[in-house]
C-alpha cells in the first residue's frame, strides 16, 4: 500500500509539474509577444515623423483634379480643415468565420496602427477560442514586406507566412481597402485616382514595386457604401486574386471625420460569398 501510495504522489507530482511549466511557458510566450507588438508599435508610429513633418492643412483646392464623386466624398467626411494625419491608431471589436463552413462566429478583439505618409500597419486580434486559452493573430506591413502569424496562447504558431510576394500584395490591398478608415490618405502621392463613372471610382495605389487597385462605390448622395479589389486570400503558387470586398454599414465622427465605423468584410469564392468578419471600430485617434 505504501508502494503504491508513493507511485500515485510521483504522478500527481509529474502532472502538477507539467501543468506549472505550460502555464510558465504561456507567461513567457506573453510577454515576448508583448515586447515584439510594443516594438513594432514604435516602428509604425515613429515619433521623429510627427516632429520633423510639417503638417499642411487639407484645402478646397487639394482636391482639385479628383474624379467629382471622390471630391465630394471627401469633402461630405470632412477632410478639408483637417490637418495632414501620418499615423492612426483604433481599436476593434467584432465576429469572425476562419472558414467559410463554420457555423458559429467567435468574439474577437483586435487593435490597429497605421502609418499613412507611407503604407505600414500592424494589426494584432485576440481570440478567445480554446477555454483558458486564447488564440492571438498578427497582421504586420512596413516597407512592402508583410508577415502573417498566428499563436495559440501566444506560443505555439500555427500560421507564420513572411517575406511572400503574395501575402506583401495581399497586405498593401489591405492597406487600400481600408482607405476609408484614413481618408486623408487619398490625397497621398501614392495614390492616383480613376474615374469610372458617376458613383463609382478607381483608386490606384503604387508602392515599393508594387501596384494594387480598387473600386470606391458610393450612393447618390456620395455616400461611401462599398470598397471592393481582387487579392490573394491564400500565398501558395497556385494561388490566384479573388474578388475581395467591404462593406460599410454605419458611420461616427471621430476627430472631425466621418469615419466607417461598422463594416463586413467578404471574400466571394466560386461557390458564393463568404463574410469572415464584422468589425465595429472604436477609440480612434490620430497624429
Amino acid at each position: 500500500m505504501k508502494t503504491k501510495s508513493l507511485i500515485i504522489d510521483y504522478w500527481w507530482l509529474v502532472l502538477i509539474s507539467f501543468v506549472l511549466f505550460i502555464i510558465i511557458a504561456f507567461i513567457i510566450g506573453n510577454i515576448r509577444l508583448k515586447k515584439r507588438i510594443t516594438s513594432e508599435i514604435d516602428e509604425i508610429m515613429d515619433k521623429e515623423t510627427i516632429l520633423s513633418e510639417n503638417l499642411n492643412t487639407i484645402k478646397a483646392e487639394d482636391l482639385e483634379g479628383l474624379p467629382v464623386v471622390v471630391r465630394k466624398w471627401l469633402t461630405s467626411v470632412g477632410v478639408i480643415g483637417q490637418e495632414r494625419v501620418r499615423f492612426i491608431k483604433f481599436s476593434q471589436r467584432g465576429q469572425m468565420k476562419l472558414n467559410q463552413d463554420q457555423e458559429e462566429w467567435i468574439n474577437a478583439k483586435a487593435k490597429q496602427y497605421v502609418r499613412l505618409h507611407e503604407p505600414a500597419f500592424l494589426w494584432h486580434v485576440d481570440l478567445p477560442m480554446l477555454p483558458m486559452i486564447n488564440t492571438k493573430g498578427r497582421d504586420h506591413f512596413i516597407n512592402g514586406k508583410a508577415s502573417m502569424q498566428v499563436y495559440i496562447g501566444s506560443l505555439i504558431p500555427v500560421v507564420n507566412v513572411k517575406n511572400n510576394e503574395k501575402t506583401n500584395e495581399s497586405s498593401l490591398s489591405r492597406f487600400l481597402l481600408e482607405l476609408p478608415l484614413y481618408p486623408t490618405a487619398a490625397l497621398e502621392e501614392y495614390i492616383i485616382w480613376e474615374g469610372t463613372d458617376e458613383l463609382s471610382a478607381k483608386a490606384i495605389l503604387s508602392y515599393n514595386n508594387m501596384t494594387v487597385e480598387a473600386i470606391f462605390c458610393f450612393d447618390e448622395k456620395s455616400k461611401l457604401r462599398r470598397i471592393e479589389a481582387l487579392r490573394y486570400k491564400e500565398n501558395d503558387e497556385k494561388a490566384k486574386r479573388i474578388p475581395c470586398f467591404g462593406e460599410i454599414k454605419a458611420y461616427e465622427t471621430f476627430g472631425g471625420m466621418k469615419i466607417p465605423s461598422k463594416i463586413d468584410i467578404t471574400w466571394l469564392l466560386n461557390d458564393g460569398e463568404y463574410t469572415w468578419y464584422k468589425l465595429e471600430i472604436y477609440d480612434y485617434k490620430t497624429k
